[in-house]
């Protein structure tokens, strides 16, 4: 079993304690802040002429579309998180299905449908010539082993990177505070500022260091305790490696999509590659740790082992991981019908929700005014680090994703 700590009591047992001069002067502050950065997040819309274009947006006739589609994307990042840490405490702490079987299911299955849609998409073309000859886009066609495989090779850090943190992920929900995870992975946008600038040598716009800086004040404010005393679980190092490990995969994932060997993949296509080597390392790496060049587990046969394994996963992690598969995949549809700042505001108020929904489903969670305060605060951040540098044209460019690391688009 996937062992973790029981959960600490929840601090919002503590509600009914008088909250210290400290507690209030940082609810007080937070206050202030949040005016503020909501003021400057509204004169950078104004600005980029994003208010116009969100009123265009609504008027039109696929504001239905967009709506659901977005609505549904947030319940998903929501629900996710929620069924996840419940899952943990359920078992006392301990997952009753191990993560290193739960993600590598999660990888199979997103493979499988992109497998499917692409498959779909071929058929619907009727042929790779007759899609070529009547103007088709060259994404729905494999375009020769040369690029197939030079695109592999730079998504093999993506895999990699991606496959431990999902596994990651599993670990520190176990173990932290869910309102404190929803709060310290938002620092992810501090890793990806600080790569963008020393390690690929970019400048970014000031508003995003803005949001960098809301986003770090944020965080610190969610360490202080309803006693006025500092509460920091060594777990949210775990977040914090996670963050950088997101950061990082999105940074090596745009080089990959942006290279000249990608240009003419499809979504579709990369997908499979993506979660095909993702699948492999980790199967690889099963392999070499637990089965040992498909040695017997246990006096059993390996197969005889994984069947066993897949007998005892509980309805829950079934739903975690039919949960995980739509999401990876809905992300690259989202835009279908909503733009990517459209998509980036709905991200952002994940947090939000998950912390003002966890008290009614897990245990180890806060809710008071700091705990929410904090969450609004990395909400905002993420809202205006998300801004683009000048205002939309036709429609808007296309962003990183961070939840599957793939792009929606080509900018």
């Amino acid at each position: 079993a996937w062992e973790a700590p029981p959960p600490a009591p929840p601090a919002a047992a503590l509600h009914g304690d008088r909250h210290p001069a400290a507690f209030w002067g940082a609810v007080a502050a937070m206050v202030l802040l949040f005016g503020a950065a909501f003021c400057y997040l509204v004169s950078l819309w104004r600005e980029r002429g994003l208010l116009a274009h969100a009123t265009t947006c609504l008027r039109s006739p696929k504001s239905a579309a967009a709506a659901t589609a977005l609505g549904a994307y947030l319940v998903t990042l929501v629900s996710l998180d929620l069924l996840i840490k419940r899952e943990a405490e359920r078992g006392g702490g301990a997952y009753h299905t191990s993560p290193m079987l739960v993600v590598p299911l999660v990888e199979f299955g997103k493979l499988m449908v992109s497998l499917a849609l692409h498959a779909k998409t071929q058929w619907q073309s009727g042929s790779d010539k007759a899609a070529l000859a009547e103007g088709d886009a060259p994404g729905h066609v494999w375009v020769g082993w040369a690029n197939t495989l030079e695109v592999a090779r730079l998504m093999l850090p993506v895999a990699l990177l991606f496959g431990c943190n999902n596994l990651l992920n599993f670990l520190v929900l176990a173990r932290v505070r869910l309102d404190a995870y929803a709060v310290w992975r938002n620092m992810s946008i501090l890793f990806n500022a600080l790569i963008w600038v020393w390690a690929l040598q970019r400048r970014i716009e000031p508003h995003r260091w803005a949001a960098v800086a809301l986003c770090m004040l944020g965080s610190c404010f969610n360490t202080l305790g309803p006693d006025g005393h500092i509460l920091f679980d060594i777990g949210v190092l775990g977040v914090l490696l996670s963050a950088l490990l997101s950061s990082s995969a999105s940074v090596f994932n745009e080089r990959a999509i942006k290279s000249t060997a990608a240009a003419h993949f499809s979504i579709d296509q990369l997908n499979i590659m993506l979660y095909g080597e993702t699948l492999f390392l980790m199967l690889a790496g099963a392999i070499q740790y637990e089965l040992r060049g498909f040695a017997k587990v246990d006096g059993r046969h390996p197969v005889h082992a994984l069947a066993d394994a897949i007998a005892t996963i509980t309805r829950g992690t079934w739903l975690i991981i039919g949960m995980q598969v739509v999401l990876g995949l809905c992300v690259s549809r989202v835009l279908k019908h909503a733009d990517a700042v459209a998509k980036t505001v709905v991200g952002s108020l994940r947090d939000v929700g998950v912390v003002f929904l966890a008290p009614f489903v897990v245990a180890a969670t806060r809710f008071d005014a700091i705990s929410v305060g904090s969450a609004c605060l990395v909400g905002l951040a993420g809202m205006i680090y998300s801004m683009p540098a000048a205002a939309p044209q036709a429609s808007l460019p296309p962003l990183v994703d961070e939840e599957d690391g793939l792009k929606t688009g080509k900018s």
